[in-house]
């Protein structure tokens, strides 16, 4: 499961948490009176702004201790994106039950405490969820920014281009990122990696028809039914039954068969 970025944890995240999220909680309700909140709050005796105020403050309160827990401990606190989504829950569980107890009192009698502290957790959360989600695609949006800033530029000469049989272009791909390609029937799987994990993509095509573009990008062929990338294969041994296969570096893929014909050519690459 993945885990979220380091800028969840800095101090400039939870001063915008601790400062958005209360006002827009404030200016929204103040304006716009979601699920009749100024006869709620205001417990029948006028006291909605009143309470109003005490709600942004209680709010304010339980974010700036949640978020400063969070700052304290980040160097040994590692939270997973549903860990996340649940203590930011838990933000807005604790402030519905602390507004509940000044509310519940003002209730007393004609309201059962139980069921003012449910529509204070559920307005609360159906108010703060629009800040809250546009805070996480903001940092989101900084950290994808950052990554795309941080990596490494591609070459174009060095991207595959993989057309199906209806000069459709299907695939993009690095060079270097496949592992081999396999021709089944009408179609050839292209197993190649992307962010360390091993793909297999299938494309209607056949071997012939992407032979030249392959051997332009250093991949070779080594069977009938196969192409190679020879930076990935680790050595050419024989099998239990005699056969010659290519054995890559990366872990769970399988051994490549490599016939008589291609064996010397592929030896002489690695």
């Amino acid at each position: 499961m993945k885990n979220i970025s380091s800028p969840y944890y800095r101090m400039p995240v939870h001063c915008i948490h601790f400062i958005v999220i209360p006002v827009f909680l404030f200016l929204f309700t103040l304006l716009y009176n979601p699920f009749g909140m100024d006869e709620f709050l205001g417990v029948g005796q006028g006291r909605f702004t009143l309470n109003l105020i005490i709600m942004t403050l209680i709010v304010l309160g339980v974010l700036t201790v949640s978020r400063m827990l969070i700052f304290i401990l980040r160097r040994v606190m590692d939270l997973s994106w549903p860990q996340y989504i649940l203590w930011c829950a838990l933000e807005i569980i604790f402030s519905g039950m602390f507004l509940s107890i000044p509310l519940g009192i003002g209730w007393a009698g004609t309201i059962p405490y139980f069921t003012v502290m449910t529509r204070c957790v559920v307005y609360l959360a159906a108010i703060v969820i629009y800040p809250y989600a546009i805070i996480n695609l903001m940092v989101e949006r900084v950290v994808l920014g950052r990554a795309a800033a941080s990596a490494p530029a591609i070459d174009d000469k060095t991207l595959i281009r993989f057309y199906d049989d209806q000069k459709r272009i299907k695939l993009i791909v690095a060079s270097k990122a496949i592992l081999y390609i396999q021709a089944e029937e009408n179609y050839v799987h292209i197993i190649h990696t992307d962010n360390d994990k091993v793909k297999d993509f299938c494309l209607r095509s056949s071997m012939r028809a992407l032979e030249d573009n392959l051997s332009r990008h250093g991949l070779v062929r080594c069977h009938r039914s196969y192409f190679i990338n020879p930076e990935h294969v680790e050595l050419v041994k024989k099998d239990p039954a005699g056969y010659a296969v290519a054995q890559l570096r990366t872990p769970g893929v399988p051994s490549i068969p490599v016939s008589k014909r291609y064996y010397e050519a592929l030896t002489k690459l690695l």
